[in-house]
C-alpha cells in the first residue's frame, strides 16, 4: 500500500509516518516506480508505536523494544514513574484552576506565589514525532523564480536567435504566453534533475542558501530528482495552468508552515536550510541576479534584431538579411527578390510611416551593384508618389540589412543614426521641403536627397497632388 493508505490506516500524518521511518523504527520497501510500499507489517508496527508513544514511552526506548534490548514489561514498569509524576501534575494543575474559580481571581492583583509551584502537564509527545519542515516558502518561492528566469533566458536565446521568432508580435498571445511556460518547465526537467544530482541545488537555492538531500543526507538520484520535480510541477503548481497555478502556490505556501510539502515526504527527501534568517548578502544577490537577468533579455533581444550576415555580404546574403529584417522586425513577408529589388506585385503600404496608405506609392524601387569579386558595392533606393511621403520601409530595410550588417554596428547604434541618415522629416502640414544628406560612416558613404511639396491634410482628402521624390544611396567607400 501507498503512503496514502497507511495514513488512512492508522490515522497518523504522512510526517509523522516519514519521522518513524528516519528513526529506524520500520523499513518500508520501495516499488519499482521509486516509491514506498507498506506493508501489514508495516501497519502493525505503527500501531504498536502509537501505542507506545500514548504511554509516553521515548522513541529510543520503542527502538529498543523493537530490537529486544529492553523488555517490554520492564520499559512499562519504568514507565509507572513516569506517568505517576504526570498525574501529579495534572492534580496540581487542576488544584490551581479550581483555586482560581473559588478565589475568584482577576488579571490585575494575581497572586502569582500562590500558584507558581503548580505546573501544567507535558503535551502529546506524538507531536514532537515528526521532521521539522525546513519552512522558508519565500526562499523557495524566490529561487524558483530565479531558476525560471535562467530557464527563460536561453529559451529567448533559442526562440529568438535560432527560430527567429520575435516575442513582440506576441506580447499579447495567451497561447504564445502559454507555450513559453511550458518550454520553461521543459526547460526545468532537463537541467534540474542533473544540478541537484551532481550539485545537490540549483542557482537559485544556492544563492538562498538552500539544498537537496535524501534521507541519508545524500545529493539525489536523478530519478528521485525526476520524481520530486514532477510533484513540484503537478501538484505544487497545478501543471502550469493559468490561476490555478497561482491556488497551488498559496496552498504550498500554507503547508510548507507546517510540514515538509508532498514531492520531498513522497521521495524521501528534504530541503536544507544553511541559516534560519536570510543574509543581507543573499538578498542583495537576488537583485543582482534580477538586475542582470533584465539586462541578458535585453541584450538577446538587440542581438536578434540584427541582420544574421555582417561584414562583406555577397548578393544572396544581403536578399537573405533583408527578408530576415521585413520578418523579424517589422513582421511582413519576405519582399525581396533574388536579385534585391523589391517585389512590387505584393500589397504592401510600402514605407507609409504615418499610418495611412498613399495610393500609389506602395513600393520604391531597389537596386543593387556588386564588385567583381561578387560583394554588394551600394543600393539605391528610388521612391517617387504624387500621394505624399513613401519608401521609408524600403529604407529602413536596406539600411539595416546593407549598411548597419557591413559596418557591424550595435542595434542600439543603428537605431541611434537611423533618423539622422533616411528621415525626411516628411509630416501633414510641412511645409515644402528640398534638401540633401551626406555622411561617411564606417568605410560607407550616405547621400540622401529628397524633396516634396503640398503636404497637407486638406491635399490628401481631396486627392490633390502632393508630390515627393528620394533617392537613397548607400556605397561602400
Amino acid at each position: 500500500m501507498n503512503i496514502a493508505e497507511a495514513e488512512r490506516r492508522t490515522g497518523l500524518s504522512r510526517a509523522n509516518i516519514r519521522f518513524y521511518e528516519k528513526e529506524g523504527l520500520l523499513t518500508p520497501t520501495r516499488g519499482e516506480n521509486g516509491y514506498r510500499d507498506y506493508t501489514e507489517d508495516d501497519v502493525q508496527t505503527l500501531r504498536k508505536i502509537m501505542l507506545l508513544r500514548r504511554l509516553r514511552l521515548s522513541v529510543p526506548d520503542i527502538r529498543a523494544i523493537e530490537s529486544g534490548e529492553k523488555a517490554l514489561p520492564e520499559a512499562a514498569a519504568g514507565q509507572l514513574d513516569v506517568l505517576q509524576g504526570d498525574i501529579r501534575e495534572s492534580e496540581q494543575a487542576y488544584a490551581m484552576c479550581r483555586a482560581i474559580c473559588e478565589d475568584r481571581a482577576e488579571w490585575n492583583g494575581l497572586d502569582v506565589d500562590r500558584y507558581q509551584s503548580i505546573v501544567l502537564p507535558a503535551d502529546d509527545p506524538r507531536e514532537k514525532d515528526r521532521i521539522p519542515p525546513a519552512g522558508c516558502p519565500w526562499r523557495r518561492f524566490f529561487a524558483r523564480n530565479v531558476d525560471a528566469g535562467l530557464y527563460g533566458l536561453l529559451w529567448s536565446m533559442l526562440s529568438q536567435w535560432v527560430f527567429r521568432i520575435n516575442p513582440d508580435h506576441f506580447m499579447s498571445n495567451l497561447a504564445w504566453t502559454l507555450a513559453c511556460g511550458y518550454v520553461g518547465w521543459l526547460l526545468t526537467f532537463v537541467f534540474e534533475p542533473v544540478l541537484l544530482h551532481y550539485w545537490g541545488t540549483t542557482p537559485g537555492k544556492w544563492i538562498f542558501g538552500l539544498s537537496v538531500r535524501d534521507e541519508d543526507g545524500e545529493k539525489l538520484s536523478i530519478r528521485t530528482a525526476y520524481a520530486r520535480l514532477w510533484g513540484v510541477f503537478g501538484y505544487g503548481n497545478c501543471y502550469a495552468l493559468p490561476f490555478f497555478e497561482w491556488y497551488c502556490n498559496y496552498k504550498c505556501y500554507r503547508a510548507c508552515k507546517e510540514e515538509e510539502l508532498p514531492w520531498d515526504l513522497e521521495n524521501g527527501c528534504s530541503i536544507i536550510v544553511r541559516e534560519r534568517e536570510v543574509r543581507w548578502y543573499r538578498v542583495a544577490l537576488y537583485l543582482l541576479v534580477l538586475v542582470l537577468r533584465a539586462a541578458a533579455y535585453y541584450g538577446i533581444d538587440l542581438y536578434a534584431k540584427l541582420p544574421p550576415n555582417r561584414g562583406e555580404l555577397t548578393l544572396a546574403e544581403y536578399v537573405e538579411n533583408c527578408n530576415d529584417c521585413l520578418k523579424y522586425n517589422q513582421g511582413t513577408a519576405p519582399y525581396v527578390r533574388p536579385d534585391g529589388s523589391w517585389n512590387k506585385d505584393l500589397d504592401i503600404m510600402g514605407g507609409s510611416y504615418t499610418g495611412f496608405s498613399l495610393g500609389d506609392s506602395a513600393v520604391s524601387d531597389v537596386t543593387v551593384e556588386t564588385d567583381a569579386d561578387g560583394y554588394v558595392q551600394s543600393v539605391t533606393v528610388v521612391s517617387d508618389s504624387q500621394n505624399g511621403s513613401c519608401g521609408y520601409q524600403e529604407r529602413m530595410t536596406v539600411y539595416y540589412a546593407f549598411a548597419a550588417a557591413y559596418a557591424k554596428w550595435s542595434w542600439l547604434y543603428a537605431d541611434h543614426m537611423r533618423d539622422d541618415i533616411i528621415d525626411d522629416g516628411w509630416e501633414y502640414d510641412a511645409p515644402d521641403t528640398k534638401n540633401v544628406k551626406e555622411a561617411h560612416l564606417d568605410g560607407l558613404d550616405f547621400r540622401y536627397e529628397y524633396e516634396f511639396s503640398g503636404a497637407s491634410r486638406n491635399n490628401a482628402v481631396d486627392g490633390k497632388p502632393m508630390p515627393y521624390h528620394s533617392v537613397l544611396t548607400i556605397e561602400k567607400e
